[in-house]
């Protein structure tokens, strides 16, 4: 009996089989790592630099944004504020709330984040990139940058500071909002102004 091989017993039905990936076998020549250009940037690092855009297309693009964003807020919310004055109570406080913070967050970051630009910087030629990179902004980064503009209108010495930041500040021109986020106003590609 000592002269027989030794054979592994056999796997009873009850025990768990091995994890999928334990039969996975790497193929000759086959190396480890990533495929090529994984984690590379989407774009080339020797594009030119963002152009700044002109302080009247900034300004231009905020008065546009604003009249925009105000038409679609209270055009759906005249009939909230009725049930209001009807008696509507809490709900339609809560409901008029809500509208704000949706439309607010859908015009504003959420068009930076996807576009690049809201609707009036579009029109004014002017996008938001990071100051760093010149690459789109993310969303909680264009959420921070908007969220500063509603904390400079609580507190008044900001809400003046604010706009007037890019008269002054040198290289970017940066308002305290994209200071905040680390983002800068570009010219948008294409145009000459």
């Amino acid at each position: 009996m000592a002269n027989q091989p030794h054979h592994p017993p056999h796997p009873h039905p009850a025990d768990p089989a091995p994890p999928p990936y334990a039969q996975f076998r790497q193929h000759p020549g086959q190396g480890y790592g990533y495929a090529p250009g994984y984690g590379m940037p989407t774009t080339p690092s020797t594009t030119e630099p963002a152009r700044l855009a002109s302080l009247g297309a900034r300004l231009g693009a905020r008065l546009l944004d604003v009249i925009i964003w105000y038409a679609a807020y209270f055009i759906p919310a005249v009939p909230v504020m009725m049930w209001i004055d009807e008696g509507g109570g809490s709900t339609a406080r809560t409901v008029l709330f809500a509208w704000l913070a949706v439309s607010f967050v859908l015009y504003f970051p959420f068009a930076v984040w996807k576009f690049g630009a809201t609707l009036g910087k579009a029109v004014c030629g002017v996008r938001i990139v990071r100051r760093e990179t010149a690459h789109p902004v993310g969303f909680w980064r264009a959420l921070g940058r908007e969220l500063f503009w509603l904390f400079a209108f609580i507190v008044p010495v900001l809400s003046l500071l604010n706009p007037l930041w890019c008269c002054w500040d040198k290289p970017y021109r940066q308002c305290l909002h994209d200071k905040t986020a680390d983002t800068m106003a570009a010219a948008a590609p294409g145009r000459t102004k």
